[in-house]
C-alpha cells in the first residue's frame, strides 16, 4: 500500500503517507463493534447474562477503535468510531445504573473487558463507572456481582497507578470508599451465620487488598487494624470454629496480614516485620506448651525461651476471645490445627516480599523447629533401640492418642518452614543445612508412614545434599539409610511396571504326614496393598534419587545401598539417576570398579543426545559430501604452487637414493623402506591422505607430503609400464631391495658400535 501511495502521490511527504497508511489499516472499524452495540440495544437486560460470553468475544476484537485516539484516523473513520465508542459507553452506563440485576451483572463484566482492552483512552473517562461500581457494593445484589465489582475496581486502580493524573482524579478520591465498602461486606458476612461457612467473597477481598496495599500504603494505613481484625479468624482456623476455611482462603488471608507491615510509618516497616515474626515465634511456643503437655519434653531452648506453666487438671484449650490473639480453641485436635496454622503463617512471612531490608531471627526460628521435631511418637515399626517420648502420667490416653495422630502434621509444617528458609536464604542456608539434616534424619523414622511427611522430607533432603552432601562422612551417610529405602520403595510402588502381587517364601512344602500347620510355611502369593497414586511424591523421589549418586561421597555408601539405587533407577527408567550412576562409579575394597549400568542406559535411552555423547566422546568431525568437495578443492588450489617444489625435492632425493648402494649417511634419522607398507603403485610413499576423506568409501585424493627427510626405495623413483602390468614381480623386487638396504644399514650400525668399543 505504501508503494501505491508513493507512485500516485510522489510530491507528498513520506511521513504523511505512513500516517495515512497506518490510519487506514488500524482505524478501519471492525464489524464486531457494530454488532456489540446492536445486541446491547436490542436485547432485554434479563437475557444479557447468557449472551455475555459472546459479547466478550466481540469486545476482544475491538481493540483498535477502543485504544486508538480518534485524531489518528481519517475524518470519516474518526466520526464513525467516536460515535460507536460513545454509544457503547452510554449503553454500559445505563445497564450499570439500571434496576435490573442481570443488566448490572453484564455491565460489570463488559466494563472490565473494555477497560483492559482500551487502556488510557478508556481510563481517563472511567470515573462515572467507578462510582457506579462502588454503589453496587452497597446494594443487595448477589455475591457473584459483588465479587466482579471488587475485581473490576481492583483492575482499574492497578492500571491507573502509572498515570499520576488519574491517581489524583480517580484513585485517591474513591479508594477509601472502596476499602470501607469491602470491610462492611466482610463484617456483614461474618455476622451472618451462613451454614456453608465463608464464601469466596472474603477471598476476593483479601486478594484485592494484598494487591493494592503495596501501591497505596498511605491510604490503607488508617484501615490496618480493621483489616487485621477481619482476617484474624482465617489465619489458623481450627475444628472448634463454626466454619470451614478452604486452603486458598487461608493463604490469601495470611498473605494479606504479612503485607500489612508495609503500612507502618516511614522507614519502620522492617522493624514492624521483625517484631511480628518474633511475636509469632513466641506464640508458637505458647501453643506448643499446651499441645505437648501429654509428654515430658527433653528439649531445652537455646534461644532463652522459658515455657509457661500449664495446668494439666484443666481441659486443653487456648486462644483468646479478644483481638490480641487468635480465636479460642479446645481439644487436642484443634490444638494441633492451631499449632500447624501458626507454623504455616510463619512460613508465609518468609515467602512474601518486604518493602525494606529485614533481620530474620534465625536462631529463634531454628530453636523452635528443633522443638517441633524433638517429639518421638511410638510406632510399631520402630526398633526397640529408638528412644520414645516420656509420657505425663496425669494425661489420659485419648489426649495422647490425639497427639500421636497429629504429630505428622506438625512435622510437615516444621519441615515446610525449613524448606521455605532454604529457598529464601539460598546460599545463606549453608550454615543451617547440617543442623537441619540431623533433625530430619532423626525424625524420619517416626514420620515416614505419612506420604505428606515423606514428600517434604525428600524435598528438604535434596536441598541439604545440594549444599553439604559432598562433605558427609561415613556416619552421616549411614543416617540416610531410611531415606534411601523409602525413596526407592515409593518409586517402585508408583511405577506401572510392577505387579500387584508378591511371592513370600515362608518355608518349604510339607511332605508325607506332616501336620497341616506346616503347610502354612510355604511359598504363597500375597496381594500387595493398593497404593493411591501421588504424583507429587513420585516427582520428589525421582528428583532425590540422582542426588544420592552425585552429591554424596560414593566410597561411604554400602554396596547394598548402591545396588538398591541402581536397580531402582533401571526399573523406573530414571535417566538422570542412571547417568549419575555411570558418571560416578563405585569401587570395591580392592580398588576395582563395580560393573557399570551403561548397557541398561544405552538400551533404554539409545536415541538420547546425552547418552550419545557419553558413548562416543571426541569423535572426529566428518563433513558432508558437499562440504567435503569444497574443502578438497580449496586445499588442492592452495597446494598447486607447492607441488613443483616438493616434486623437485622428491626427485632429487630419489635420484640420490638410486645411486647409493651403501648405507645412507646423509640423513641419520631417516627411515628405510620396509616390507609391509604397501605397494608404491597403490599409495606412493611421498603422499598423504586428505583429512576430509576420513571414514568414506569415495575415491580419496592425495596431497604431497611437506617433509623431505625420507628415503624411498630404488623402484619408487620411476614406475614403468611393465612394472604396472606385472605387480607381483615389482613387489618381489621391492622386498629384495628393502632387505638389502636393511642389511647394509644393520652392518653400518654394527661397525659404528665396534668403533665405539675400540675407542
Amino acid at each position: 500500500m505504501f508503494a501505491w501511495y508513493r507512485i500516485l502521490c510522489p510530491e507528498q511527504n513520506p511521513k504523511d503517507i505512513i500516517a495515512v497508511v497506518f490510519s487506514s489499516a488500524v482505524m478501519s472499524l471492525p464489524p464486531e463493534l457494530r454488532v456489540l452495540c446492536f445486541k446491547l440495544s436490542s436485547t432485554a437486560p434479563s437475557d444479557l447474562p447468557r449472551l455475555t460470553p459472546t459479547l466478550l468475544r466481540h469486545v476482544s476484537c475491538c481493540q483498535a477503535p477502543l485504544s486508538s485516539p480518534a485524531g489518528n484516523a481519517s475524518q470519516a473513520d474518526a466520526s464513525a468510531s467516536s460515535v460507536l465508542v460513545h454509544k457503547l459507553k452510554t449503553q454500559l452506563s445505563s445497564l450499570l445504573n439500571g434496576k435490573s440485576p442481570e443488566g448490572r451483572f453484564a455491565a460489570v463484566v463488559l466494563i472490565k473487558a473494555v477497560v483492559e482492552i482500551g487502556g488510557w483512552e478508556i481510563l481517563h473517562g472511567v470515573e462515572p463507572w467507578v462510582r457506579g461500581l462502588l454503589s453496587i457494593l452497597g446494594k443487595p445484589d448477589s455475591t457473584a456481582v459483588k465479587e466482579l465489582c471488587v475485581m473490576t475496581l481492583t483492575k482499574i486502580y492497578s492500571m491507573t497507578q502509572q498515570y499520576q493524573t488519574l491517581v489524583r482524579e480517580i484513585t485517591t478520591p474513591t479508594l477509601p470508599t472502596f476499602v470501607t465498602s469491602c470491610l462492611n461486606l466482610l463484617s456483614s458476612s461474618s455476622s451472618k451465620k451462613v451454614p456453608g461457612g465463608p464464601t469466596s467473597l472474603e477471598e476476593v477481598v483479601f486478594q484485592s487488598f494484598a494487591m493494592l496495599v503495596p501501591r497505596h500504603t498511605a491510604i490503607f494505613r488508617p484501615f490496618a487494624s480493621q483489616i487485621r481484625l477481619a482476617v484474624r479468624p482465617f489465619l489458623a482456623p481450627t475444628s472448634s470454629d463454626d466454619f470451614f476455611a478452604a486452603s486458598s482462603l487461608k493463604d490469601s488471608a495470611r498473605r494479606l496480614v504479612v503485607i500489612l507491615h508495609q503500612t507502618a510509618a516511614k522507614n519502620t516497616s522492617g522493624e514492624e516485620w521483625g517484631k511480628a515474626v518474633r511475636g509469632l515465634v513466641k506464640d508458637i511456643h505458647s501453643t506448643a506448651d499446651h499441645v505437648f503437655r501429654a509428654v515430658v519434653e527433653d528439649w531445652e531452648s537455646a534461644a532463652g525461651y522459658v515455657g509457661e506453666a500449664v495446668d494439666v487438671n484443666q481441659d486443653l484449650q487456648g486462644g483468646s476471645a479478644t483481638g490480641d490473639d487468635l480465636p479460642l480453641w479446645s481439644g487436642i485436635h484443634a490444638g494441633v490445627e492451631r499449632l500447624t496454622g501458626r507454623l504455616e503463617l510463619l512460613a508465609e512471612y518468609l515467602k512474601v516480599e518486604t518493602a525494606a531490608p529485614v533481620a530474620v531471627p534465625l536462631g529463634a526460628i531454628m530453636d523452635m523447629v528443633t522443638r517441633m521435631l524433638s517429639i518421638a511418637i511410638p510406632s510399631p515399626q520402630s526398633s526397640f533401640g529408638k528412644s520414645e517420648a516420656r509420657l505425663h502420667p496425669a494425661i489420659d490416653r485419648d489426649e495422647r492418642d490425639g497427639l500421636w495422630v497429629g504429630m505428622p502434621q506438625i512435622y510437615v509444617a516444621a519441615l515446610q518452614l525449613v524448606d521455605t528458609l532454604s529457598v529464601r536464604l539460598d546460599d545463606g542456608f549453608l550454615p543451617l543445612a547440617q543442623e537441619s539434616f540431623d533433625q530430619l534424619a532423626w525424625v524420619f523414622e517416626y514420620g515416614k508412614h505419612s506420604p505428606e511427611f515423606r514428600l517434604i522430607a525428600y524435598v528438604v533432603t535434596a536441598k541439604i545434599l545440594f549444599h553439604v552432601g559432598q562433605s558427609f562422612n561415613q556416619a552421616q551417610c549411614d543416617k540416610l539409610n531410611g531415606i534411601y529405602q523409602a525413596c526407592c520403595q515409593d518409586l517402585q510402588e508408583g511405577h506401572s511396571s510392577f505387579t500387584d502381587a508378591t511371592v513370600v517364601d515362608v518355608g518349604s512344602k510339607p511332605q508325607g504326614s506332616q501336620i497341616a500347620e506346616a503347610f502354612l510355611r510355604s511359598k504363597v502369593t500375597v496381594p500387595t496393598e493398593h497404593h493411591i497414586a501421588n504424583p507429587a511424591l513420585n516427582a520428589a523421589a525421582r528428583d532425590l534419587l540422582p542426588m544420592f549418586l552425585t552429591h554424596l561421597p560414593q566410597q561411604f555408601l554400602k554396596l547394598a545401598t548402591r545396588s538398591l539405587v541402581d536397580r531402582t533407577s533401571i526399573l523406573t527408567h530414571n535417566k538422570d539417576a542412571m547417568l549419575a550412576s555411570v558418571l560416578n562409579p563405585m569401587f570395591a575394597n580392592n580398588g576395582s570398579a563395580l560393573p557399570s549400568i551403561l548397557p541398561h542406559l544405552t538400551r533404554e535411552f539409545c536415541h538420547d543426545a546425552t547418552v550419545e555423547i557419553l558413548l562416543r566422546p571426541r569423535m572426529p568431525l566428518v563433513p558432508s559430501t558437499a562440504i567435503r568437495s569444497l574443502v578438497n578443492d580449496a586445499v588442492d588450489e592452495e597446494s598447486e604452487d607447492e607441488d613443483m617444489d616438493v616434486n623437485t625435492e622428491s626427485t632429487s632425493v630419489q635420484n640420490k637414493s638410486t645411486s647409493i648402494s651403501a648405507p645412507v649417511t646423509q640423513a641419520p634419522f631417516a627411515v628405510a623402506a620396509q616390507p609391509g607398507f604397501g605397494s608404491s603403485t597403490e599409495t606412493p610413499q611421498h603422499t598423504l591422505l586428505h583429512h576430509s576423506t576420513f571414514g568414506t568409501n569415495t575415491t580419496m585424493e592425495t596431497i604431497p607430503s611437506m617433509n623431505g627427510n625420507f628415503i624411498v626405495g630404488k623402484e619408487s623413483s620411476g614406475v614403468s609400464q611393465a612394472q604396472q602390468d606385472q605387480p607381483d614381480e615389482s613387489m618381489a623386487q621391492d622386498d629384495d631391495d628393502s632387505d638389502d638396504e636393511s642389511v647394509h644399514l644393520n652392518m653400518e650400525l654394527d661397525t659404528d658400535s665396534d668403533e665405539d668399543d675400540v675407542e
